[in-house]
């Protein structure tokens, strides 16, 4: 694809805006980086349904 996009989504009165501060300082660490960031994972198993509960995922090189 074109883009590769990340969906964050943050569940309403559960964190406040410092919260927030701290996950933007963390994303933007991993932005500066990502030249330098060449191990990951990847998915060896999903349900069908909600994967993210079930996914089974092993480093990549």
């Amino acid at each position: 694809p074109a883009l590769e996009l990340l969906r964050l989504a943050i569940p309403r009165r559960t964190y406040t805006n410092n919260h927030m501060d701290v996950v933007a300082v963390a994303l933007k660490n991993v932005y500066d980086r990502r030249d330098k960031i060449t191990k990951g994972y990847s998915i060896t198993y999903e349900e069908p349904i909600m994967r993210h509960f079930t996914v089974e995922l092993e480093r990549s090189e």
